[in-house]
């Protein structure tokens, strides 16, 4: 089930809520107005809109039964959905005109009934089939959008998978040539080709990772990826000590020994691995794929069924973007107003991954980006302070209280954020 097929069940259940009036619409069937001596009553009214409802998700069960699209099965459905939604105004504004026009008779008086009745009629008719007319296009406008939206992102997610793939047959072509030349004993051009490899990996995982590498040199890229612990002290060593040698290559003869070269091809093919495991990456996918279960087993919080949604998170934040870190929101959100104690898991043998956290905290968790939100924000901080409150003062392990302590005064100092 796609987003767009998500958001239009999604409309037409919540619409269904209707049935909850059933007892009022039950007290009040007599209500309504008389037409060519006709009682048109709210009964009459409820019926349509709830049969219209109910067609209408007839339909869309329909099309989730069906192993192919059919398209007759959304028009009828948005026909269905439509006349739904016409049918309260519709019958509003016909026995407002019904009831205007019986009291123009007090001035009026001979106005016979048959015209005041065929009046309101036509006048009602004009207004559903503007109704209609509006309703339909809204509609259609906003699914069509949906609909569009899903097919980029599929298609984004396709292209996405093509480069990588290029990139990847690429990267194995330059890793054959620098593996060939340090066979022949060519061990400068065999760094040079792996070092083509090395700074590209470099500028991929960094990006991968929400980093901007634009007008960065080979150095500040080398101390970027250092800085977020994507390369180890010992590798960075190795790469400064492969550009200085490779920059006396120049001017000296044999400046690139064979242990070099072979420690430099085989950084080459971690960093090749590494990427491919970011860019796969299954973590974020699974958690989305998963929201539901995900968000109900933290809240719960038994910390043996909730160790695989846990090593997910954990692994979708290390490999997260800007935009998937908002992404990530509720789940840390919900950890942290009901079970403070599983957040602390993900962190407490990592301060790097901690620190990255709270730095985008108030960015992600106290942040309005919609509007009118800022109560619900501070309400969200107070709860989460008072759970880490209360897990600092129950809880005896040192190293864990630490994290909670951190993590309490970062949430304390940060502020309800308004977008304007």
């Amino acid at each position: 089930m796609d987003d767009f097929f998500k958001t239009k069940v999604g409309f037409t259940i919540g619409l269904l809520a209707v049935f909850a009036f059933k007892p009022l619409i039950d007290t009040n069937t007599s209500i309504g107005f008389n037409i060519f001596n006709i009682k048109i009553t709210i009964e009459y009214a409820y019926v349509i809109l709830t049969a219209f409802l109910g067609l209408a998700v007839y339909f869309i069960s329909l099309q989730f039964a069906s192993s192919t699209h059919i398209k007759i099965l959304d028009t009828i459905s948005d026909i269905c959905y439509t006349l739904a939604l016409a049918t309260p105004p519709v019958f509003l504004v016909f026995w407002a005109l019904t009831i205007a026009l019986n009291e123009t008779r007090k001035y009026v008086h001979q106005i016979p009934d048959l015209l005041i009745h065929f009046a309101s009629g036509f006048l009602s008719s004009i207004f559903a089939g503007f109704t209609y007319i509006f309703l339909s296009k809204s509609i259609k406008l906003k699914f069509l959008e949906a609909e569009r939206k899903e097919e980029r992102k599929k298609e984004r997610k396709k292209e996405r998978k093509k480069e990588r793939k290029k990139e990847r047959k690429e990267s194995v072509e330059v890793l054959s040539r620098a593996k060939n030349l340090l066979k022949n004993d060519m061990y400068d051009m065999s760094v040079l080709e792996s070092n083509k490899i090395l700074e590209f990996s470099l500028k991929r995982i960094l990006e991968t990772k929400g980093i901007s590498t634009n007008k960065q040199n080979s150095y500040q890229i080398i101390k970027i990826a250092a800085k977020n612990r994507i390369l180890s002290k010992e590798d960075i060593s190795l790469i400064n000590e492969v550009r200085r040698k490779r920059n006396d290559s120049v001017h000296l003869i044999d400046a690139i020994d064979k242990s070099t070269a072979e420690k430099v091809l085989k950084l080459s093919q971690e960093l090749i691995l590494k990427l491919d495991s970011i860019s796969s990456s299954s973590g974020y996918e699974w958690l989305e794929q998963n929201r539901e279960k995900a968000l109900k087993l933290f809240k719960v919080g038994d910390q043996q069924k909730c160790s695989y949604p846990l090593k997910m998170l954990k692994e979708a934040w290390e490999n997260r973007d800007g935009a998937i870190s908002l992404e990530l929101a509720d789940f840390f959100e919900t950890l942290l107003s009901h079970s403070p104690e599983l957040i602390i898991e993900v962190f407490k043998d990592d301060v790097d991954l901690l620190n990255s956290w709270l730095e985008v905290t108030e960015n992600q968790l106290f942040t309005d980006w919609l509007g009118g939100q800022a109560d619900k924000l501070l309400n969200r901080k107070q709860r989460i302070l008072s759970r880490l409150e209360e897990y600092i003062q129950n809880n005896d392990d040192e190293n864990k209280q630490i994290i909670a302590i951190k993590m309490y005064d970062n949430i304390k100092n940060c502020h309800i954020r308004e977008i304007n």
